[in-house]
């Protein structure tokens, strides 16, 4: 896909490669995007979910593959930043259907020769994996099962929880999440798994999700705070842990919210990442997302790098060292935590391409 193919898009963020998937049989449509195979196999998970047109999806594919790149360079493994997103329309509730249009994105996987590596994301599941591992070794995330590390989410939970609670310390003097009141935006498997952790860890928790029975079950079974997704934002909260969509943080919300830290499971939770200098400036502690959420890929990359369960766990625990470090140093210094975190991914990319000065690659993968 060459510069101009689709109208508004800044296609100057030279990936290295985008490929529209369309399939007039079943009607699947979506993109995938490599942005960068430095590292290694470009990897990031398969999103599900409305979009207003397909340039929208190119948008958000783009953007989140890029994110990718971050992640898994700040998370130490030796993958590069993909991501792939299909537009919903509707019709995926047709569990049949469904299957033939994973299995026609698995083609479209395996064409790509390992080049790229999906898993779940937001509107997909271990059981969409295995449909997709029916056109394509190229897939994480299977049941355990299936030959699997499973569902990720409780590992991504796991890092967005010691996110929160390193933020809290940092930033707000507590010894740990007890008596905070912290507002999850998000009750999908991480946002649900981060909810219970929370309040198992003695804080009050605030609950919105566009799905008002998912909201409705923790408040019956954890005793969390129904709130309305328009309202959380804005809520009283100390910690506010976005953990849906991306782009939550608008220019027009920092002079707004109440909460002294961010720290959620959402990708590009900043609609700017230039926001993170005005959060900070309003004296709001944003922890940079592709580090709080590190844990999903984490696990599942382990698939794709051989990993056993214990390489996993020490590398989950170098990641929780690894935020609070961030956290540390941004607090001593006159740096935000987003600045080093982007500096820690670069310099690892840069590394890996043999460039003596960074600026270039830091450049290219920030625009």
């Amino acid at each position: 896909m060459g510069r101009g193919q689709v109208s508004g898009l800044d296609l100057e963020l030279e990936h290295d490669r985008v490929e529209l998937v369309s399939d007039p049989q079943t009607g699947l449509r979506g993109v995938i995007a490599i942005h960068s195979r430095v590292l290694g196999p470009a990897m990031g998970g398969l999103r599900l979910t409305r979009y207003p047109g397909l340039e929208a999806a190119v948008v958000d594919a783009l953007r989140l593959s890029r994110a990718m790149t971050l992640k898994n360079s700040a998370a130490g493994l030796d993958l590069g930043g993909g991501k792939a997103v299909l537009v919903d329309d509707g019709a995926w509730a047709d569990l049949a259907l469904r299957e033939a249009r994973m299995r026609v994105l698995g083609r479209r996987i395996e064409r790509l020769g390992g080049n790229y590596v999906t898993a779940e994301d937001v509107g997909t599941s271990p059981a969409d994996m295995v449909a997709i591992g029916h056109e394509t070794r190229w897939v994480a995330g299977r049941p355990t099962d299936a030959g699997g590390r499973g569902d990720p989410s409780a590992a991504t939970a796991r890092t967005v929880f010691a996110a929160v609670r390193a933020g809290a310390q940092v930033h707000l003097g507590a010894d740990s999440p007890a008596g905070l009141r912290v507002g999850v935006l998000g009750a999908g498997h991480v946002g649900s798994r981060l909810a219970r952790t929370l309040v198992e860890a003695g804080a009050e928790v605030l609950v919105a999700d566009i799905r008002q029975e998912r909201v409705a079950d923790l408040a019956a079974t954890l005793g969390v705070v129904p709130v309305k997704p328009r309202d959380l934002i804005f809520a009283d909260v100390d910690v506010l842990s976005p953990c849906a969509l991306g782009g939550v943080i608008e220019p027009r919300h920092v002079g707004l919210i109440r909460a002294k830290v961010i720290a959620g499971a959402a990708n590009n939770q900043l609609a700017d990442p230039a926001l993170a200098d005005a959060l900070d400036a309003a004296g709001i502690l944003f922890v940079p997302d592709f580090i709080a959420n590190s844990g999903g890929i984490i696990d599942v990359g382990a698939e794709v790098l051989g990993l056993d369960d214990q390489e996993v766990e020490h590398r989950l625990l170098e990641a929780e060292l690894r935020l609070k470090d961030i956290l540390v140093r941004a607090a001593d210094s006159d740096r935000t935590p987003w600045d080093l975190a982007v500096e820690l991914a670069h310099e690892r990319v840069a590394r890996a391409a043999g460039e003596a000065d960074t600026t270039a690659v830091r450049e290219e993968i920030h625009r």
